[in-house]
């Protein structure tokens, strides 16, 4: 148990650390780049949505750290054999749709934004030589 307590502190540093680099982040780069209004704007909403995420965690897993039994309650649940199946299927069936999705998205912007269109096979690029190296890793770790 002590092990997984440790697990929830690493999580709860993260996000913390996340949150703050975030913060510093996206006001050097409002001050430095003197973004239009509209980056402004894709800036505020990428930010306001990650420092959201990283709150919210923290604010999930710190009552775990001061409660013994909710931490065995999410012991539990996350080394449920039949929960981590679900999201091992779950994650292989979206990333599978997510490349299929992008693949078409960067045919259709093939026709009207050539950069788009490379942007976009990039990233699927990307996506595909991430999965081959965690699968690679996982392969040598398990």
């Amino acid at each position: 148990m002590e092990e997984f307590r440790k697990k929830i502190r690493r999580k709860v540093m993260f996000s913390s650390i996340f949150c703050m680099s975030g913060l510093f982040i996206y006001f050097i780069l409002i001050r430095i780049t003197g973004a239009p209004d509209y980056a402004r704007g894709i800036l505020f909403g990428v930010f306001g949505g990650t420092e959201t995420v990283s709150v919210f965690n923290i604010f999930r897993l710190m009552p775990l750290l001061q409660n013994d039994e909710k931490l065995k309650q999410a012991y539990i649940t996350e080394t449920d054999e039949r929960n981590t199946l679900i999201q091992k299927e779950a994650a292989k069936t979206s990333s599978s749709i997510l490349v299929m999705i992008l693949a078409l998205a960067a045919i259709i912007a093939g026709f009207f934004a050539p950069v788009v269109s490379m942007t976009l096979a990039f990233v699927i690029i990307l996506m595909c030589v991430v999965s081959v190296a965690v699968t690679a890793y996982y392969n040598k770790k398990m």
